[in-house]
């Protein structure tokens, strides 16, 4: 017998297990937002067939920190206009966890407002180098789906780096409104420039597409993963960051620390089944 949870019932189990209320409110057709912990919000784009996570940070003296985009430039107009409707005018920053369209696929929205991005050197030069080979992809995903908005908007996407960029191994520390934003690279994993951001006083990590959440018991798509040294990179951060409270995977709901030490056991076991 097969039975189905609906989607609020699994939000509510996984509220249970993490302790932590994970209720979804809309901002347009494919973009969501759920409060994570006062002024700090997890952004969830669905484009098309599974969410991908920002984070939205709003600090003291009018300013607010995004970190990743959503897949590309109708979403992320979309979020800065409810940012600006529902908080007024920010002086915005924001942060490229990889080179993949669901951490930088905004970028050309924002640098044209005028927006800071900040990126390894690493991710400005993939994805420079290798744009047409991503959307080359992308389109090929959508091609076939009968809501012809998702290929069109690919189609018509500029992939853009990040405008502010510095060496992938010194990471980066990033103050403002009284928070530190803490870059950090461990190694090669989902990609060979994917980053994690730690936000030193609220205790909150932003694992990307680095860490799963705790709905994944697979790797999903790895084509440009290193499996061998994703695993060893897990464990860098969890030594790296130990007092975490709350963990952002790249896809899926958020959680604690325990989404790392997830991670890093459904990698290991992938690698032995594979032989890795």
């Amino acid at each position: 017998m097969v039975i189905r949870i609906s989607a609020f019932v699994w939000i509510l189990v996984l509220g249970t297990l993490t302790g932590m209320s994970q209720d979804r409110f809309q901002i347009s057709s494919d973009l969501y937002y759920t409060e994570v912990r006062d002024s700090v919000y997890v952004i969830t784009h669905h484009f098309p067939r599974y969410g991908s996570n920002s984070l939205f940070v709003l600090l003291p003296g009018k300013q607010g920190v995004l970190i990743d985009t959503p897949h590309e430039t109708t979403g992320t107009m979309s979020l800065l206009v409810w940012i600006q409707s529902s908080f007024g005018n920010l002086q915005l920053t924001a942060i490229n966890t990889g080179w993949h369209q669901d951490n930088l696929g905004g970028n050309e929205y924002l640098l044209s407002r005028k927006i800071p991005v900040y990126g390894p050197t690493l991710t400005a030069t993939l994805i420079t180098e290798r744009r047409d080979e991503l959307k080359d992809l992308l389109l090929e995903q959508t091609a076939s789906l009968e809501d012809r908005r998702y290929y069109e908007s690919y189609r018509e996407l500029n992939l853009l780096p990040p405008d502010h960029t510095f060496p992938i191994e010194e990471g980066l520390l990033l103050e403002k409104g009284g928070e530190t934003f803490e870059v950090y690279y461990p190694g090669e994993s989902h990609t060979v420039d994917n980053t994690v951001v730690f936000l030193h006083s609220k205790k909150i990590l932003f694992g990307g597409c680095m860490v799963m959440s705790m709905r994944h018991q697979r790797p999903g798509f790895i084509d440009h993963a290193n499996m061998k040294e994703w695993p060893e990179s897990i464990y860098k951060v969890i030594l790296k960051f130990p007092d975490c409270d709350i963990v952002i995977p790249g896809h899926g709901p958020y959680g604690n620390d325990r989404l790392l030490e997830h991670t890093k056991e459904i990698l290991e076991a992938y690698n032995a089944d594979a032989g890795i």
